[in-house]
């Protein structure tokens, strides 16, 4: 059995990859700077599934890193005027936004 560190107390918390402290650990950084591989179609749907009720529409797809996708979410939440978050290389947006997003997304380029 491999043993990781995982918390210690001269540094707090240590990333589980490559046991540095997670205020220095560059595997996390990378990762968020990795563009995934997708089909080049943008996939939006709308989904109210363990969310009390309340319809989150979901951007998937996206062959955008995730730094990339957070602006895009900033941009695309204040230009709306609603909430939303990054989750799995997939974007959440509060309510049923359909529409609008993929006339959005139109406008920068993407296939919807």
């Amino acid at each position: 059995m491999e043993s990781r560190l995982v918390y210690t107390t001269s540094f707090g918390s240590a990333c589980p990859e490559c046991s540095q402290p997670i205020k220095k650990c560059a595997c996390r950084e990378n990762k968020k700077k990795v563009v995934p591989q997708t089909d080049g179609k943008v996939r939006l749907s709308y989904e109210t599934a363990g969310r009390k009720g309340k319809g989150v529409t979901l951007i998937a797809g996206l062959p955008l890193s995730e730094e990339k996708l957070l602006v895009l979410a900033k941009q695309l939440k204040s230009q709306f005027g609603i909430g939303g978050s990054v989750k799995d290389k997939t974007i959440e947006l509060q309510g049923d936004q359909r529409e609008k997003t993929a006339a959005e997304l139109r406008k920068l380029g993407y296939k919807v």
